[in-house]
């Protein structure tokens, strides 16, 4: 079977799972596609499973305007194979909240370019890409090979983001500085501190992130 033959295939079984109501919630919650069958992902998991690992597959499904193709593409894809230029492709699709959380957690953070861009995305003015490194980091931080030295400069960030803190980032923040202290009592100590000073903060999502992490830090 060819790619294509493979494309129309998973196509044909998304319409046939397709849900008009679970997509006009989605699009009444402002999770905006060009196509969207309202599928859910547990649903769309099982469908990749006979799939796993094509990446020329993973590829010409994420390129579809289709929500269901793209976080396809996400759990298919190979993240050895995935290149610092595919990534950054991707990304331009970074259009809503869900196809960052998905693709982010199901693929980006297993790549070799995962550091490189997440610091790069965590600096950007753009606040999904801001999402998108957060949540990268958070999951990265999970790697016990990665040093405890590289994950450091993202409490920093973190801090620096605070007063800037929306709805969409606020939740990634979160994630990231709590997996960061799981590492070791000494990044812990550290977001401790961060922490503190963040419930000070005028913005108060940020506040309510310090306050939040504190709370867990403490048990």
């Amino acid at each position: 079977m060819t790619t294509l033959d493979k494309v129309l295939e998973i196509k044909s079984q998304i319409m046939h799972r397709a849900n008009g109501e679970v997509a006009e919630n989605m699009r009444l919650a402002g999770i905006i596609y060009k196509v969207n069958y309202g599928v859910p992902i547990p649903m769309l998991k099982d469908l990749a499973k006979p799939y796993m690992g094509d990446h020329e597959l993973a590829l010409e499904l994420y390129r579809e305007d289709i929500r269901e193709c793209k976080i396809l593409a996400s759990l298919i894809a190979d993240p050895e194979k995935l290149t610092g230029e595919q990534i950054d492709e991707w990304a331009t699709e970074f259009t809503n909240p869900e196809i960052v959380e998905q693709v982010c957690a199901n693929l980006l953070w297993k790549s070799e370019f995962a550091l490189s861009r997440s610091i790069e995305w965590c600096l950007s003015s753009d606040e999904l890409m801001r999402k998108a490194g957060l949540l990268i980091i958070a999951r990265k931080a999970s790697d016990t090979s990665l040093k405890e030295s590289l994950l450091e400069p993202y409490i920093g960030i973190v801090e620096n983001m605070a007063e800037e803190m929306t709805d969409l980032t606020q939740s990634a923040a979160r994630f990231a500085l709590r997996e960061i202290a799981k590492r070791s009592p000494a990044l812990a100590a550290k977001v401790s501190e961060t922490a503190s000073r963040m419930t000070e903060s005028e913005n108060e999502l940020a506040a309510w992130v310090g306050n939040e992490l504190l709370f867990e830090l403490a048990e």
